[in-house]
């Protein structure tokens, strides 16, 4: 007798016995992520070459939070948020975590996605500076989400990619783990927000390690054809050592060089690719999709489909 969907999916999150439970990341959820680096560093810089401290982050976003609900937004709800200049991106997707709502994001932006999910609101041109004004930087939440709430969907081609609060937090801190980045590191990471990738490697990783973002002499070099780390969208083979590897069925970085990851656990053939851990998705928007890559105890790609 087959298990239930809900059942196959969530057996694919687990490693092994270990159960994808909330002991695993030191954070709530997203939003505390920023309140703990305020606590932590709140005069450190975030964003070195822009003058900006976690402080400031940390402002902004309640600001943003303040604006978005003045707007409409409710807890639970979901943003589609269009790319905007750096940092903006970054400081709106916050203000939609902090609120207590889900953002969407589409790797073609241009694209319409309302056969795959229909977004509550949609932030298409740059509401920064002007949602400042008149907000106080201080923000009460009516809902806290839990580890397990809706975080992120990601729009790629025909499919919708749900991730929870505790999929980015997860994939972000094993990714820290391997490149072996903290708080007395530097960094700098360039992509475009319309990836995983970005929200992993760009949005939250600079919280969730410490390190500042910097283009002067960073310590540690993402994205770009001569990084220390270049982000591979397309592959079908893990070898190199120098690339992150990205899946977004399994939130972001799938493997580091060709050394894996702590949480994920991943198996490969000629035709298919098999993936275990607590990175793996909460699944498609379209349950269709679902019954289709969860057949058993593992989620299942195909390679060359």
């Amino acid at each position: 007798m087959t298990k239930p969907l809900s059942d196959r999916i969530y057996q694919a999150q687990c490693l092994g016995n270990v159960e994808p439970i909330e002991y695993m990341t030191p954070y709530p959820n997203l939003h505390g992520l920023v309140e703990g680096q305020n606590v932590k560093h709140h005069g450190k810089m975030i964003y070195k070459d822009l003058g900006m401290t976690n402080l400031d982050f940390y402002s902004n976003v309640q600001k943003i939070a303040n604006w978005l609900v003045k707007t409409g937004l409710k807890p639970k709800e979901r943003v589609w948020v269009h790319p905007q200049q750096f940092p903006h991106t970054e400081l709106i997707v916050f203000g939609i975590w902090t609120v207590g709502a889900s953002v969407i994001l589409a790797e073609k932006p241009e694209q319409n996605i309302d056969h795959i999910i229909t977004p509550d609101h949609i932030i298409e041109t740059d509401p920064i500076p002007d949602c400042f004004e008149n907000q106080d930087d201080t923000f009460n939440p009516t809902y806290k989400p839990n580890l397990d709430d809706e975080a992120l969907i990601f729009v790629s081609g025909d499919k919708g990619i749900r991730l929870s609060h505790y999929n980015l937090l997860v994939n972000a801190n094993d990714v820290q783990r391997k490149l072996d980045l903290f708080d007395d590191g530097t960094f700098h990471v360039d992509l475009k927000p319309n990836s995983t990738a970005w929200v992993i490697l760009q949005a939250i990783l600079p919280l969730y390690t410490g390190a500042p973002v910097t283009k002067e002499n960073p310590d540690l070099t993402i994205g770009h054809e001569d990084a220390d780390y270049i982000v591979n969208f397309d592959w079908t083979e893990i070898s190199e050592s120098n690339q992150l590897y990205i899946l977004p069925e399994n939130t972001a970085v799938v493997s580091v060089g060709n050394s894996g990851m702590h949480m994920t656990t991943i198996k490969q053939n000629e035709s298919h690719l098999f993936v275990e851990g607590h990175s793996v998705m909460m699944g498609y928007t379209d349950d269709k999709d679902n019954e289709k890559v969860f057949t058993g105890e593992s989620l299942v790609l195909q390679l060359n489909p």
